[in-house]
This record gives structure tokens, sequence and C-alpha cells, in this order.
């Protein structure tokens, strides 16, 4: 997906000085991007503008009069549109009218300084088109993750790269300041680096790089398996996918060619980690027990499991206006430490020990030990306490 955000960060802006206030503007999705010159009578009240379609102009045909600019500028908001950045050359005019208008409806509207409307254009549809075909890639990977088959994750992986090595190797990279720094940027960025590596690298049979989602994925693929499990050269990698600008980086293990998935959940797991902890780089063998947890969670009946449990304590807290749920999460979060999860709740540690032998009723285990409670609330709130999986 193509955002405002990725549209100001090509090179034909210069300087933007955004001219409505609406948090979260840059994230809206663009889907087309168009020019505005000629007036909305010339156009049928700009009918050919659609919404998702990012707008750019000089307002030239409106130069000098301060009607026409508004007016256009509304029937433009009105039509929908991502946005609109106006090209200062003209010194267009707009009105409290239109920038009241636009915030209303969420349109950010920009001034810039750079580039002519067309080169604005030529450039982001050409960054549309890429992402179309990274969007393509990226359901393959989907597939790909969607469960394992050895001869299907060849194939995948040929489809993307050609390749055909014994082993691959899968790092997941992020820009950390994604409102201000183009995944694609960093894309081409990373294909850079991969070059250079497999150029310094007899034992590098392929390297490629794709956006997923919001994220890089870079692939190395192996000649040969490595003598042993961490090798000289995985550093050497690392090191230069982090000089590539601030990016927060998951290493996923060294697999053969037909479990290359693996590593791509690895090193997807390895990165949301990085970002919730502020860490340049985590390895998926740095994350020791959470890894275990991540491996062992796969499955929708598990997911289901502990919805149920989830929703029994919720329903309970909803029908007798207890804090049952928030209590069994703060003492998963704690490994079962009740004066940790008392802290984290600023309660008593015994207001948490009477609520555990309610939760205890609830859940149909009144009769059971206090550890056999801890275990079971590990695997209930595993997708909330354990940033590396997800339902």
């Amino acid at each position: 997906m193509i955002t405002i955000a990725d549209i100001l960060a090509l090179p034909a802006f210069e300087q933007v000085r955004l001219l409505t206030r609406r948090a979260g503007a840059e994230a809206r999705e663009v889907r087309n991007v168009g020019i505005l010159d000629c007036p909305p009578d010339k156009d049928d009240g700009y009918l050919s503008y659609v919404p998702g379609e990012f707008i750019v102009s000089n307002l030239g045909f409106a130069n000098d009069d301060p009607d026409l600019s508004e007016r256009s500028l509304l029937l433009l908001i009105a039509r929908g549109v991502a946005g609109i950045a106006l090209k200062t050359v003209y010194r267009p005019i707009v009105s409290d009218r239109a920038i009241a208008a636009a915030e209303e409806a969420g349109v950010p509207l920009y001034l810039y300084d750079g580039a002519y409307h067309e080169v604005v254009a030529y450039q982001a549809l050409d960054l549309i088109r890429r992402d179309a075909e990274q969007s393509d890639k990226g359901r393959i990977m989907d597939g790909l993750l969607a469960g394992h088959d050895a001869h299907a994750t060849r194939a995948a992986l040929f489809e993307l790269a050609g390749t055909t090595g014994s082993t691959v190797q899968c790092a997941a990279v992020a820009p950390r300041a994604t409102d201000e720094c183009s995944l694609y940027a960093a894309l081409d960025a990373a294909a850079k680096v991969l070059a250079d590596f497999k150029r310094d690298w007899d034992v590098v049979e392929a390297v490629f790089a794709f956006r997923y989602h919001g994220a890089l994925l870079a692939f190395v693929s192996y000649v040969q398996p490595p003598a042993g499990v961490r090798t000289r050269s995985e550093a050497d990698l690392v090191a230069r996918l982090l000089a590539t600008g601030p990016v927060s980086l998951g290493v996923g293990e060294e697999t053969p060619l037909g479990d290359g998935d693996m590593s791509v959940r690895e090193a997807l797991a390895a990165l949301k980690t990085a970002q919730i902890e502020g860490q340049d780089v985590v390895r998926w063998a740095d994350l020791h027990h959470d890894a275990f947890r991540a491996a062992a969670s796969e499955g929708r009946l598990f997911w289901r499991t502990a919805a149920l449990h989830r929703a029994l304590l919720e329903e309970h807290d909803d029908a007798h206006g207890t804090e049952l749920a928030s209590t069994c999460e703060a003492v998963a979060r704690a490994y079962g430490d009740i004066r940790l999860a008392a802290d984290a709740l600023c309660q008593h540690p015994n207001t948490v020990r009477y609520r555990l032998r309610k939760a205890k009723d609830v859940l149909g285990m009144p009769d059971s030990p206090d550890r056999e409670l801890v275990f079971l609330l590990g695997l209930v709130y595993l997708d909330h306490t354990n940033p590396l999986v997800r339902p």
C-alpha cells in the first residue's frame, strides 16, 4: 500500500508545508495520482477525480482569482481525494474555508516547493506501479506462510528470485521513522547492500529483497550449508543492513531451502520484538523461551481455545463489575509473580490473590493448585503477553 507519506518522500518534493491539522493524514492510502489543471466548469465539477487519488496542481488557472481557487478546492475535497499538494510557483491562494473543509473531510492540504506537478505525477505513478509488483510478491509470501510444504516453499522462492541454493536465510527490516522515510528508499538501500554482499562472499548463491506489508524481507541463499550455526557472513550481513540507516532488524536462522518459510517466520517475530523493545537487531535464537512459546502456539484451534477462556472471565466482569480478566492478564505477564502483578495493577497482593481464587471458580477449576492456574493463564493470554505471536 502506498501512503501520502510515501508520496511526499519522493525526490520531486524539496520542501512541504502542511496547511491542515488532522492526525494520521500521511497514513492515508493513495490509489492513483492526478493533475488539476483546469477549473471545475470545464471538467463537469471534477467528476473525473476519484476517491483515494492524490492531486497535484499549481492552481495556475485560478491565478489572482481567490473565489475560483476556493471553489476548485472545495469541489475537489468533496470528491474524497486522498490529499492535495499545491506547488507554490503561482503563490496559490488557499482560503480558511477550504482549509476548514479539508480538515473536516480528513483531506490534507500541502504547499510544496520542488519539481513541476508533471514530474511529481510521473514519480508517484512509478511508485504505485512498483508497489503493485511488490504486492504480488507479498501475496506469494502470504501463500508460503499459510502452510508448510517443502516443494511449495522451494517453488515460491524460485518464483520470487530464481533461488536454487542449498540454504536460505531471511532478515526482516523496518525503518524506524516510517512517517519520514519511504519504505521504498529503504528497499533500494537494502538491495544495494545485498548486491555488494553477494559480490564479496563466494558462498552466496542469490540475494533478493522486497516489501512485505510494513517491512522489508531480505533473503540470502547459500550454495551449501555453513560449517557452524553462526557464520562470519551473518555478522557481516547484519552490519551492512544496519548501516543503511535507522532501522530495526529481525534475523531468522539459516535453513534448508525447503524450510525457507521458517526463516521468514523467525525473522518477522524477531523484528516485532526489536520494534517493541527499541533494539537495533534481534536474532531468533536470542528470544530463548519466547521463541519456543511462539513456535508452539501456531494453529487456529489454539487461539479459539484461548479466546474462549478470556471470554469467560470478561463476561463475568461485565456481569459483576469485577476485574478478573485484567488481573489474570497481569499475572500472566508477570509469569505468576503476585507482587509484580500487584504493582502493575496498583493493588495489594492479597487483592490479586482473592481475584485469582474467583477466576478459578469462573474457569471451573476451584480446587486446582495456583501453579496450574498460572500455567493456564500463560497460554490463555499468550497473544497478549508475548510480542512474538498473533492470532
